[in-house]
């Protein structure tokens, strides 16, 4: 194999190692959000199950928290995009994030399949960069 092409071949492997790590940084992005949507779908399921208001801590940033009476556990402001903020019934908010947690789900599963494919072609360029170190060494 002549010189350029096993140096075509390191740049190829280079740009796929590139792509696999941004994969990588993504999918971990997304698992991170997915955890943290699914402890505030525990909570809402908390203040669902309660009859009445709850005494609660509020994290006012800077490792602060206030306690805070929440006077109506039933009813929660939800972003829903776009800066947009509205009022839903907690089973509403709930089914909302359950939604948002799906699409972040599909959207793992589409990230690992596409590094899956990244790592399968770098695979493929190894074992032709190997086979021809083999015939150079004959």
């Amino acid at each position: 194999m002549e010189k350029e092409k096993v140096d075509e071949r390191v740049i190829m492997l280079q740009q796929l190692q590139s792509e696999a790590e941004a994969i990588q940084r993504k999918i971990f992005e997304l698992e991170i959000v997915d955890s943290q949507l699914e402890k505030t779908i525990e909570s809402l399921e908390y203040f669902d199950s309660l009859d009445e208001g709850v005494e609660a801590l509020m994290n006012l940033g800077g490792g602060v928290f206030a306690y805070v009476d929440v006077k109506n556990a039933k009813k929660m402001l939800v972003d829903v995009g776009a800066g947009v903020v509205v009022e839903k019934e907690v089973k509403e908010a709930i089914d909302l994030l359950k939604k948002k947690r799906e699409t972040i789900q599909q959207n793992v599963t589409t990230l690992e399949q596409a590094l899956q494919q990244i790592v399968e072609r770098a695979r493929q360029i190894q074992e032709e960069l190997l086979k021809e170190a083999k015939k150079e060494e004959k």
